[in-house]
């Protein structure tokens, strides 16, 4: 039993000096090997009477903040692809270059809006159709006959295969 105690007592010592020595390494503890030493010279920077006068007259320091990126809205994006995605019985559209989060609900008319603007890629695919599991074929077929209607032909549309989650 009276081995016990020393053991922890001699562990605890030694957790705490590798913590010291850890934390000296990281930079970690406080007040220790901070400053500057007696060894050390210290050089003051030479004082420019401008910057003292400027300090004096205001304890405000302007701070440029930069404006958040404004989001663009689809109609203000220069649209090479359409993406469309039909998600039960509702259609989401984004343009290619936008990130997979960024689908907006939309209506058959503004899909056909923005179908029009398309400019398309090197292969002339201008819209790009996804459907999720949940898909119907109704709004499927009826954004078909809208595309063929608005002048877009078969080769300009990728129909997608495979489902998105």
């Amino acid at each position: 039993m009276a081995k016990r105690p020393k053991r922890l007592m001699y562990a605890g010592g030694g957790v705490l000096i590798l913590g010291i020595i850890l934390g000296q390494f990281f930079g970690l503890t406080p007040g220790i090997n901070t400053g500057s030493g007696d060894g050390e010279e210290k050089t003051e920077p030479a004082e420019d009477p401008r910057a003292i006068l400027a300090s004096t007259e205001s304890d405000i320091v302007p701070v440029l903040i930069q404006p958040e990126p404004k989001h663009k809205t689809l109609a203000e994006l220069p649209l090479k692809v359409l993406d469309i995605l039909i998600d039960d019985r509702s259609y989401l559209i984004k343009a290619s270059s936008q990130s997979q989060d960024r689908y907006q609900p939309a209506k058959m008319k503004q899909i056909i809006q923005q179908a029009k603007r398309t400019t398309g890629d090197e292969d002339g695919i201008r819209i790009r159709v996804y459907r999720k599991g949940s898909a119907r074929v109704i709004p499927e077929s009826l954004l078909k006959d809208e595309l063929k209607k608005a002048g877009l032909s078969p080769q300009m549309i990728d129909w997608k295969n495979h489902l998105v989650d």
